[in-house]
């Protein structure tokens, strides 16, 4: 009895997830078909811009160097040591768009909230302080 429990629940499985398959084949379209329904102009625009990402320099370089690590008997985890990494590239832009790169305006206006911020945790205080301490136990 069970094992024809369990064999109409691996035939109904199988089904649904076939059927899953099916629905989503038919269903969802292609690359070609998404971009044969848009305008002209869009079109043009995505093609320029997958060309520029097949042509990329980091990842022709990336390619090359994996391509070439493939070839020598150096294991892969010595590629790393070729490879600037990407959290070290993005320190360095970061610490190019330090607090120098703003201008006098935006640092003055961020003075501006800091004292305000001052101001008003100050103002907090004092009404704390003299709001009495009638409704405290302890």
């Amino acid at each position: 009895m069970s094992t024809l429990l369990y064999l109409k629940m691996l035939f109904v499985g199988t089904g649904v997830v076939g059927l899953g398959v099916v629905l989503y084949s038919k269903t969802v379209p292609t690359e070609e078909e998404v971009v044969a329904k848009f305008s002209p102009e869009v079109r043009q625009k995505y093609y320029q811009e997958k060309a520029f990402r097949e042509a990329s320099e980091p990842d022709n370089k990336l390619y090359e160097l994996v391509r070439s690590n493939a070839q020598s008997s150096r294991p892969v985890w010595m590629l790393s040591d070729t490879i600037e990494p990407a959290c070290v590239i993005r320190e360095r832009e970061r610490a190019s768009w330090s607090t120098a790169a703003l201008n006098k305006a935006q640092m003055a206006a961020q003075k501006k909230m800091i004292e305000e911020r001052e101001r008003l945790r100050k103002m907090e205080k004092d009404e704390e302080k003299s709001k009495g301490k009638w409704f405290q136990i302890w």
